[in-house]
Parts: structure tokens; sequence; C-alpha cells
């Protein structure tokens, strides 16, 4: 029997739809290109594979400060390390 994901629910974020990934590549081909580090690349894939589920994308400020305060995120779920966009203003 397979185990449950963290938090409960698998976020599994990639566009696996083939309308939907057209449509998505389009719009992200229109956007500013933002180059990452090799971490920010990591944290990006763990989000976007389900590797850092329950979250669909960076912590917001109550998640990131409970997680700094208490190792949990704002709704009481185990979380160790806080997880942010550290990407510069002029994106």
């Amino acid at each position: 029997m397979a185990s449950a994901p963290h938090g409960g629910i698998l976020k599994d974020l990639v566009a696996r739809d083939e309308p939907i990934s057209g449509q998505l590549k389009d719009e992200a081909a229109k956007l500013k290109d933002i180059v990452l580090t090799e971490r920010q690349l990591c944290d990006l894939e763990l989000i976007i594979n389900g590797g850092f589920s329950p979250l669909e994308g960076s912590m917001n400020e109550a998640d990131y400060t409970s997680v700094v305060d208490t190792l949990r995120l704002s709704d009481g779920t185990l979380f160790a390390m806080p997880v942010t966009s550290d990407v510069s203003c002029r994106y």
C-alpha cells in the first residue's frame, strides 16, 4: 500500500493536458526570461512535481513565519524548511 502524500494531497502541477500545455507554452514565450540559480531551479522543480506538497508555489508570509517559528505551515502541517522565491524586484 502506498503512503499518503505529505499534507494529504499530492500537488502535481505539471500541465499534462495537451491544449492547456500548449496555451501555457505560448503564454510563457511572451514573458520576460528569468535566470535561476541551481537552488532556485531545484525548488521550482520540487514545487512542480509535488516534492514540496502541499505547497503550490512559494510560501506566503503567514506560512513562512509559521515555518520559521514552529516548523509547521500556518494550517499546522509539519514543514521544516521555508520555501521562497528569492528573485530580484526587477522581475
